[in-house]
């Protein structure tokens, strides 16, 4: 499996923040409004990437606690693969959502003055874009954390 190229997860937010742009532009009044607390699922999910990369790399580096035993069990390949295909699968999908709300919050920015309804749902949009740029960084960091500690960084020589 190869590593998440940051010009895939770009394009990602790029065309779908021009998608979510032009739907508000054309139905913004018959889109439901924002629920308050969207981006708090995001945000749960970003914070279990976050320790699932920390255990992760804890074990494939065989760390040690201070009484010098191992940290836990070595984990099953298995294990690894499953935890960098989630990786994978959520820098994706934090991606098109980022995308999402960052093309929701470009078009009812500028309407705030005009619409009642747009000064609420660019907040709601703002504190999910933010909470999904968290999910991508999580994600790319548990990606790298799956890689064994020999595997080199770079494959740009095999592309």
């Amino acid at each position: 499996m190869t590593p998440t190229r940051p010009r895939t997860l770009l394009l990602l937010v790029l065309g779908f923040g021009a998608l979510a742009y032009l739907v508000a532009a054309l139905a913004y009044g018959s889109l439901p409004v924002l629920p308050r607390y969207a981006p708090v699922s995001v945000v749960l999910l970003a914070v279990v990437e976050v320790g699932m990369a920390k255990v992760v790399r804890d074990r494939l580096a065989h760390r040690l606690d201070r009484s010098g035993r191992p940290l836990g069990r070595p984990l099953h390949p298995m294990q690894v693969a499953r935890a960098a295909v989630l990786a994978k699968a959520s820098s994706a999908g934090g991606a098109v959502l980022l995308g999402l709300y960052s093309g929701l919050l470009a078009w009812t920015l500028p309407q705030r003055d005009a619409l009642v309804a747009s000064e609420r749902d660019a907040s709601v949009a703002a504190f999910s874009a933010v909470a999904c740029l968290g999910l991508v960084l999580a994600a790319l960091l548990l990606e790298r954390a799956c890689r064994r500690p020999d595997e080199p960084e770079s494959l740009e020589s095999e592309a």
